[in-house]
């Protein structure tokens, strides 16, 4: 009995899943970008009573509507990055820095030509992409865990069989 056979074989089930949720949430942030007019100009009063409450508890007066816009923007991107990085195979899965921005400017891009209302800008770009990467280093470190808890998994695994000892299951 060799406890160093092949590798079993990845799920499809796991990956036709992640791409479900993949597809998802990009439509998703299709919906919320490309549509005519921007989502947030049925929240603005909200939004601005938001940034009243954030000064009035602390929060500088230099950050306001643009800065909560940025941050949502990242906020956007980052399941992007994640999902993106976990689907994709390990040694490729720093191309989820091309992938985030790429789009993103698709994005932007199409608004700028096709959406009048919309207006297209580099700053949602930096901002998306800065999600995406915050995305993929989240999916990096937690791939790293993973992998660090494995190895202890099948050492301890190995020197039980060398001992002769019954496998305990953690």
């Amino acid at each position: 009995m060799s406890l160093m056979g092949k590798a079993p074989r990845k799920s499809r089930l796991r990956l036709l899943i992640g791409l479900a949720i993949l597809f998802a949430y990009s439509g998703l942030i299709l919906a919320v970008t490309l549509s005519p007019t921007q989502m947030d100009v049925n929240y603005q009063n909200a939004v601005l009573r938001l940034i009243e409450v954030l000064h009035r508890n602390g929060v500088p007066t230099w950050f306001g509507y643009g800065e909560i816009e940025f941050l949502a923007n990242v906020g956007m991107f980052v399941p992007f990055g994640f999902i993106v990085a976990i689907l994709l195979p390990q040694r490729l899965s720093a191309l989820t820095v091309l992938i985030g921005p790429g789009f993103s400017a698709f994005i932007e891009h199409f608004q700028g030509q096709f959406l009048s209302e919309r207006v297209s800008s580099v700053y949602d770009i930096y901002a998306n992409s800065a999600g995406a990467i915050i995305g993929f280093v989240l999916a990096a470190t937690l791939r790293a865990i993973v992998h660090s808890r494995d190895r202890k998994v099948v050492a301890r695994a190995i020197w039980q069989y060398e001992q002769g000892l019954r496998p305990t299951g953690r």
